[in-house]
Parts: C-alpha cells; sequence; structure tokens
C-alpha cells in the first residue's frame, strides 16, 4: 500500500480517459488468471431475474488460485459480504474502465491487511471500503498478484466472476470484446421454438394457445423442425427461441452471444449481449416466457417486446416483434443464435399463411374474484377493507387485468390471505402491500411481518413492519400473502472439530423466517472477526491475535431481522 499526491495526476488522466474513451480497446487488458481462461457462465447469461453481469471463469475447480490485474491502475474498493460477490476487489485504470473480481477466497497481503484492519475499525465483518477516498491509495501493476479465486458470498462452486465497466457510468461490458483469449469448442445450438398467437384471430397450426416445436440439427450448424418443416398460420404471431452454448466442454451449458430473427430476410427481432446497466437486468423477464420459465424453468426469449420493456439489448423494430401473415402464401423463417468466435446455430422452416377451416375454440380467461385493469404508464391503486396496494407508474411492463381472491384466515397467520394476480407476471418494480392488522395483539406487532406463501403452501419473508394499524412491505412478486410473527430466535450450534490443530471454532447457524439481521463475537471481551457464509449456514472464527495462551471466552450473538436474539458461549484453549 502506498500513499502518494500522484493521485490527483492519476484521477485527471482517469477523467480525461473516461470522457475520451470511445473504442473498446482489445489489446489492453491482460488474462485475470494465470491458465487458459474457460468460461463457465456467459455475459448476459439469463438468470432468475437478472442477467448475468460478468464472465465466470473455471479455477480447476477449486480455491486458491492466483488472480492478477489485468491492467495497471489503483484499487477503487474493496467490499466483502456475506452474498453477492462475497470478497470482491475493483480497479480503476487510466483507460476509463473499471476491472471487478469477484467470489475471492481472499485477498493479497497487502490489500487483505488493509480490509482486516478496517473490519476491525468498524466492527464488521461486512464492509464496503473506498481506499482512495480515505488518502489510502493501493497501487496495482498489471499482471500482479492480487488475490486468490475462490466460493464466497452467493457462489456455488469455485471460480472466478470477472467484469470490464466504464468506470464513469458503471455500464458492464462483456468482457470478451476487449480481447481475452478463451477456450471455444462448440456452436451454439436451438433447442426448440415456440409460436405465440397475439389475438384471438391468430391461429398456429390451428390452435390460439403457444405452441412448441422441437428441432432436430441436420447438417453442421444448420436445424430443422422435426417432422413437417412446414407451420401452418394466420394472423399476428410472435416467436419465441430456446438455445444455449457449449465453449470449452459439452457439459457446461452457457448462453448465447447474440440471437436474430427474420422472415422472408427482413429481421423483425434481434439482441446482442455487449452491454448493459445494472438498472436493466430485471427487464430480462419482459423478453422471457415468464409463465413457462415459471412452471417448467425455461428460458425461452420471446420476439414480442412488451410495452414498458426497457431494456437496451434488443431491438424489436418497427413490428415490435411481431410478425403478421394473413395470406395464403409460404414464408422463411429464419433463426440465428451465435457466439463471440463466429460460430452459428441456424433455424430455417416454412410458415405457410392458411386460415383455419373449421371453428377453432378459443379458451375464455380465468374468471377471477375481482378483476381491475392498471395502465403500465400511470400509479395504480387497489383497496379492499383490509388490503391496500400501491403500485407506483413503472412497476408494470403491460397493462394488467389484476385478479384478486382472498382465503380466510388459518392457524399461524394474523390475516386472511391475500392472492395477488399470479405468480407467473413479471414485475418491473416494486408494488407497496399493506394488510390490515386487526388481528395482531399489540404484543406482537415488533415480530410481525407479511409472508408469501407460495403454491404448495410453503412460507418465505417478505419483510415488512407494523405502522398505522397495517404490516407493510414491498415486494417485485406476485403471490399471496398474509400477516405472520417471528417470535424465534435463530438457532447456533457448534461444529464439533476432532483435529486439535485447527485454529479456528465453526457454527451452523440458521433462522426460521425473518433472517439473520446482524451479529457479533467476543474474545475475551474484545470484538472478534467472525466470517459468515449464509449458502452453507456457517459462521466461523479464525484464531488470531486476541487469543491468548491458556483459557479464553468466547460468544457469539445473533439478531433476527424482528429483534430475537440468542447467544452461544464457550472456552477456547490455546
Amino acid at each position: 500500500m502506498k500513499r502518494t499526491c500522484c493521485l490527483l495526476g492519476y484521477l485527471l488522466c482517469m477523467t480525461f480517459s473516461a470522457n475520451a474513451q470511445k473504442l473498446i480497446p482489445t489489446n489492453y487488458f491482460s488474462s485475470p488468471l494465470g491458465i487458459d481462461l474457460s468460461v463457465t457462465g456467459a455475459f448476459g447469461e439469463i438468470r432468475p431475474n437478472h442477467l448475468h453481469s460478468g464472465a465466470d471463469f473455471q479455477v480447476q475447480k477449486k480455491e486458491g488460485l492466483p488472480v492478477y490485474a489485468v491492467a495497471d491502475g489503483f484499487v477503487s474498493r474493496i467490499k466483502i459480504s456475506p452474498v453477492g460477490f462475497g470478497n470482491a476487489l475493483y480497479i480503476d485504470h487510466p483507460n476509463g474502465f473499471t476491472s471487478v473480481y469477484g467470489h475471492l477466497y481472499n485477498y493479497n497481503d497487502s490489500i487483505a491487511s488493509y480490509a482486516r484492519i478496517k473490519q476491525y475499525e468498524k466492527k464488521s465483518f461486512e464492509v464496503d471500503l473506498f481506499p482512495a477516498h480515505d488518502h489510502d491509495t493501493i497501487w496495482v501493476r498489471q499482471g500482479e498478484p492480487i488475490a486468490f479465486a475462490g466460493n464466497s458470498g452467493s457462489s456455488f462452486g469455485a471460480h472466478l466472476h470477472f467484469e470490464l465497466r466504464n468506470t464513469e457510468t458503471e455500464r458492464i461490458i462483456n468482457p470478451l470484446l476487449f480481447g481475452l483469449k478463451t477456450k471455444d469448442n462448440y456452436s451454439p445450438y436451438i433447442d426448440f421454438i415456440t409460436v405465440y398467437p397475439e389475438s384471438a384471430e391468430s391461429f398456429a397450426d390451428g390452435s390460439n394457445k403457444p405452441l412448441k416445436f422441437n428441432v432436430s440439427k441436420v447438417l453442421g450448424g444448420e436445424y430443422r423442425l422435426k417432422g413437417n418443416d412446414t407451420i401452418d398460420v394466420f394472423g399476428e404471431f410472435g416467436i419465441g427461441v430456446q438455445a444455449f452454448d457449449y465453449l470449452y466442454n459439452d457439459s457446461d451449458r452457457n448462453g448465447w452471444y447474440s440471437l436474430k430473427m427474420l422472415l422472408d430476410k427482413a429481421p423483425f427481432f434481434s439482441m446482442q449481449l455487449d452491454s448493459f446497466a445494472f438498472s436493466e437486468t430485471r427487464f430480462i423477464n419482459a423478453s422471457l416466457d415468464y409463465s413457462d420459465s415459471y412452471w417448467n424453468g425455461t428460458r425461452i426469449v420471446q420476439s414480442v417486446k412488451l410495452p414498458g420493456d426497457e431494456l437496451s439489448l434488443h431491438n424489436s423494430g418497427s413490428g415490435n416483434g411481431k410478425i403478421s401473415i394473413k395470406d395464403d402464401h409460404y414464408h422463411e423463417l429464419v433463426v440465428i443464435v451465435g457466439d463471440l468466435s463466429g460460430k452459428q446455430a441456424v433455424l430455417r422452416c416454412t410458415l405457410h399463411g392458411r386460415k383455419p377451416v373449421s371453428k377453432v375454440e378459443v379458451p375464455d380467461p380465468e374468471s377471477p374474484d375481482t378483476v381491475v385493469v392498471f395502465s403500465y404508464l400511470k400509479d395504480n391503486n387497489f383497496n379492499t377493507s383490509d388490503l391496500a396496494l400501491q403500485f407506483p407508474k413503472g412497476t408494470l411492463f403491460d397493462d394488467l387485468g389484476f385478479q384478486y381472491s382472498r382465503m380466510p384466515i388459518r392457524k399461524g397467520y394474523y390475516s386472511a390471505r391475500h392472492c395477488l394476480h399470479v405468480p407467473y407476471v413479471p414485475l418491473k418494480g416494486k408494488m407497496l402491500v399493506s394488510i390490515k392488522a386487526d388481528k395482531l395483539p399489540p404484543r406482537l406487532r415488533s415480530m410481525a411481518l407479511l409472508a408469501r406463501i407460495d403454491q404448495q403452501g410453503h412460507l418465505s419473508t417478505a419483510g415488512g413492519s407494523y405502522s398505522d394499524g397495517y404490516v407493510k412491505a414491498e415486494t417485485n412478486l406476485f403471490d399471496s400473502y398474509a400477516i405472520v410473527v417471528d417470535s424465534v430466535p435463530p438457532k447456533i450450534k457448534p461444529i464439533r472439530d476432532r483435529n486439535k490443530h485447527h485454529r479456528n471454532i465453526k457454527f451452523n447457524v440458521s433462522d426460521n423466517l425473518s433472517g439473520i439481521d446482524k451479529y457479533y463475537a467476543e474474545i475475551n471481551h474484545k470484538w472478534a472477526l467472525v466470517e459468515w457464509d449464509p449458502k452453507n449456514d456457517l459462521m466461523v472464527y479464525n484464531y488470531d491475535q486476541l487469543v491468548r495462551k491458556g483459557k479464553n471466552t468466547f460468544k457469539l450473538t445473533l439478531i433476527d431481522k424482528k429483534g430475537n436474539k440468542s447467544s452461544y458461549s464457550t472456552l477456547i484453549r490455546q
């Protein structure tokens, strides 16, 4: 770690570069790893409710592989969190870009020492540090070891999450566009397509419902529909595609780079995963067949763009991704899925304009208990005698025929169960749910929250608190909600380790509903640094300078989000 007055000149250079930078340099950044780069998670890959913001590189399936600075720069941020990127490092570079390294096992000695000092100063495992702001500039050189790859935070296997961002705007850019060499031995593949009739007068193979068509590979990267290669269509409809890419082996399924759809050689939809803003990431839900994703786990990208969809990655043209066929001619549909190396999967099939001769029954929509039409362009409200909903403008992707029903109060609930629309329709933003708490005893108000109840009756926390006679919470998920109470303290269970040479103590920790909010530990009545790994329900205290020879008293205290507290004390002998 070096402190230097040169920071001012460097920052001026950074500012100039950020403003002047327009093009993506392809020979500026070196590899963040000392092994061949193999992608296990592609940039922009579709994940639940978000787009993957970087590239995941394999690290030989183990923690501890050295991670290197991809260019000269200074450490602009160190974030240590039990979730998200876990141990993360941000480096600003003089060309106007920031490199980000996530899920790290640890940092190099100088960065780790700085972070540890700050953790003790703040008495918190979770820290968000900006060293240059504190006049503690940490300079790094290209190729310098800065950290070790790991599995920290919301990660489920050792890997390096790597990003490159525009420093000024924080817009994320596909890191593979910068000339990083990766293994890519396989072409993308197309799983199936779906045809979506867009009106009551639109049909595909005589059906007004979405129809899925399986495909098969015939030669090279060419695909055809299985069975009959012609689909009879009439009216307006959209096309959905499920496709993936294999990169360095044929077992790790990744996202594709580009998707294009053409009718009679004219493009009507395209998407290319070059760059996006964090504010856009949830908008991918509007581009998916969200209902099929909810029920079947698919990742079908639809050509038709919802009116409230602001995702900048796709181009749906003047027809908004819809195609119209009302003649009796044959038309060629082409779907092209590409990767960054130029390899493609191409599906060609025929759409034959043909109106059904016999009458087709169009199913009636469900008849909910209550239907109110909400405009996606306005603020919307919905009220009953014991429920108030607020949908600020920007909450919806499209106009919505809102469905509502109410189920009676049951044991364990302190309100009726309110069924808010259906869980397979995505929300763009958050709605405010307020449920009347007239059945909630005053002594339980501080422990009340809203629970989300799924189709199987399983409860999960939606958070919230009591205020002005209601329990209120914000949520971006339609489902069923009711008032519940969390009066149970978190659980702490020591993990017995027979190896007496281990210099740590471990605990299984859990909470029944609201979730662990705060925790702290003391060794000999002094604050101690305990690491938390929520995905494994694990807390670890690694013995440090506070542990002295002989007997040491250790105490761990957990507090959940409703104030319930539990503690565990033990002796550590050294």
